[in-house]
């Protein structure tokens, strides 16, 4: 799809805004309200939008293991991203083309939920997968799509914290699942689903945004249609103390081509991941890291990703 100015602001707007109004949404883009709800149509008829996801605050929801793995396959490639989507634990996973075959994005109760499930599945499989590499995080947050050029100041999500977990009713967890196949679901379907009113919806939705419960919203897009890659740069720092995490956190956040950033356990304990249109613009972003942080890093190795699955953020 050929991007022009106006798509790309809609696009950076609704990465993180569709939720409001299409009056507001029309504001923000300077564009008309049959216009917004046009292009919105038009986007998810293409297949441009893959899914409105719901963001939720995985700890408190007594989720504290955010972990990234990839997998090196030697055959029945698609039997076993077959099987990984159907894992209630796998938030997304697609194809790696460089080091490895596969990535998958986890999220576990604790480590040894993980290390029980993975290294169950790594049996079954021990005759097609052949290697494998954990990145175990400690800390996430995901940024707006800088690179399409909206200015206004828009929200990082932290995805992977230490808190405290809190305990939700079983209308909670309905409300919650529902939110997770579509972000989008009105209020009143929201409300014919669960037997609860209107009324109650709204209070229920406020009180999860109060409390943290949901971080916010996005969409999840086709980027490949719109001529977009991700890419990821494991890095190994020497020592990441808080100066380190700081002066990274500033960097990425301000970075024209730098999605998210996660620090890490393991051989690795840096993880940046970068949007990028073409070989230039992410060659150009490694440079930007390794310059500035030439003295800190160790060793550093590139993951480049494509055919993203379906997100599923709520892993209950």
């Amino acid at each position: 799809m050929k991007l022009n100015k106006q798509d790309k602001k809609m696009f950076s707007y609704l990465y993180h805004h569709y939720r409001e109004p299409l009056t507001k949404i029309a504001k923000a883009c300077r564009i008309s309200r049959d216009q917004v709800e046009y292009r919105l149509k038009k986007y998810e008829k293409e297949g441009i939008i893959k899914k409105y996801l719901t963001i939720f605050n995985y700890s408190l929801l007594g989720y504290n293991e955010f972990v990234i793995v990839w997998l090196k396959i030697k055959n029945n490639k698609e039997l076993i991203k077959k099987e990984l989507k159907s894992m209630k634990k796998v938030i997304t996973l697609g194809d790696e083309i460089s080091s490895y075959d596969l990535f998958v994005d986890f999220v576990f109760k604790n480590k040894l939920d993980f290390e029980k499930e993975f290294y169950s599945f790594l049996k079954k499989h021990e005759a097609d997968i052949i290697d494998y590499s954990i990145f175990t995080t400690s800390y996430g947050e995901f940024y707006p799509l800088k690179t399409f050029g909206f200015s206004d100041e828009e929200k990082i999500y932290v995805v992977s914290d230490l808190i405290k977990t809190i305990q939700l009713k079983n209308k909670d967890l309905e409300i919650l699942k529902i939110l997770e196949k579509n972000g989008r679901t009105k209020i009143i379907d929201i409300a014919r689903k669960t037997g609860l009113s209107s009324e109650l919806i709204v209070y229920k939705l406020k009180q999860f945004y109060k409390n943290k419960i949901i971080l916010g919203v996005k969409i999840q897009f086709d980027i490949e249609k719109l001529g977009f890659y991700f890419g990821n740069l494991r890095i190994k720092l020497k020592n990441l103390d808080g100066k380190t995490r700081k002066e990274l956190r500033t960097f990425c956040k301000q970075h024209k081509h730098i999605n998210a950033l996660f620090f890490g356990l393991g051989d690795y304990n840096c993880l940046i991941q970068v949007f990028y249109q073409n070989e230039e613009e992410f060659r150009k972003t490694i440079k930007d890291i390794n310059k500035k942080f030439k003295n800190q890093i160790e060793t550093s190795q590139i993951f480049l990703i494509e055919n993203e699955s379906e997100a599923k953020t709520l892993p209950i």
